[in-house]
């Protein structure tokens, strides 16, 4: 006998609970498969569920049991307003990322054309939002994962910005490469900042399934902001904005860093309260 929405709906919500997964995710997950909004889903409960989907639906649900996430499941995120396609090659877009991307539109409101350094891109989410939002804007974007940049492309052709974002692959940490680029008027940076030794407290979401060079550094958290700040000289123009996002704890180290070289720096806080969007203005003093 076939099932109803709700029927199956009640079965994928007690299978995630017991998983230790979101019941809600088995209603995204539903309207996902059948391509209906929540209140479409709600108002048609008692509609029996195709047997073909009923299918795609229980394997869905079978592989959020093992904390494979939601969003590459869908294989769709969206970041900004925008949508974006999402699958293991590249992180997750965060809400709090959506907070660097508004805090830099604000700071680049005195720039009518600015040239921009997006570094590690992973989807391409900052440097598509920032384009969307910044019609004369140039960007490039960098990323040391082909399978990332691959993604990006396909992002910013979904998003109709393709020709304004310029996608190179590289090692942000080679000072040989990353003295390559040129000047910018600013450069923005999600970079990885867990170290190794911290994975385990992760989720499993995260830890399991996500690109580990997109989220560790190894031994050093800072590395990659270190090696940013310390070849700033070389990709940012003077009175250019510097902007990075960062870790939890980790917002007083970076402004040290930044202290030598730039002026008004300023941290902006997450909507949890953590200090997690750090920005600078490029003195020259480097």
């Amino acid at each position: 006998m076939a099932r109803t929405l709700g029927d199956i709906l009640s079965w994928a919500k007690e299978n995630l609970k017991r998983a230790g997964v979101d019941d809600l995710d088995a209603e995204l997950l539903l309207q996902s498969v059948l391509r209906q909004s929540r209140s479409q889903l709600l108002l048609n409960l008692q509609d029996e569920i195709p047997v073909i989907k009923e299918k795609e639906y229980e394997s869905l649900i079978e592989k959020r049991s093992t904390h494979i996430p939601l969003q590459y499941l869908t294989g769709t995120v969206e970041f900004y307003n925008i949508e974006l396609r999402c699958d293991q090659r590249a992180l997750i877009p965060r809400p709090e990322t959506e907070i660097l991307v508004d805090t830099v539109l604000q700071k680049l409101s005195n720039f009518p054309a600015p040239k921009i350094l997006d570094i590690g891109t992973g989807t391409g989410n900052i440097a598509i939002a920032l384009a969307k939002n910044l019609p004369d804007s140039h960007i490039t974007s960098v990323d040391i994962s082909g399978d990332a940049l691959d993604l990006a492309a396909s992002n910013a052709r979904l998003n109709g910005v393709e020709r304004r974002i310029n996608l190179i692959q590289g090692d942000i940490l080679d000072s040989v490469f990353i003295r390559t680029f040129g000047l910018f008027d600013c450069v923005i940076s999600n970079p990885p900042y867990v170290a190794i030794a911290d994975k385990e407290t992760l989720q499993p979401e995260v830890a399991k399934y996500e690109p580990a060079m997109a989220i560790f550094t190894g031994d050093d958290p800072l590395i990659f902001y270190k090696t940013i700040v310390s070849n700033i000289l070389y990709i940012l123009n003077v009175q250019g904005l510097l902007a990075f996002e960062v870790g939890l704890g980790q917002a007083g180290m970076i402004q040290d860093l930044m202290k030598p070289a730039f002026d008004k720096i300023a941290v902006t806080k997450d909507l949890a309260g953590i200090e997690r969007i750090v920005t600078g203005i490029y003195a020259g003093t480097y």
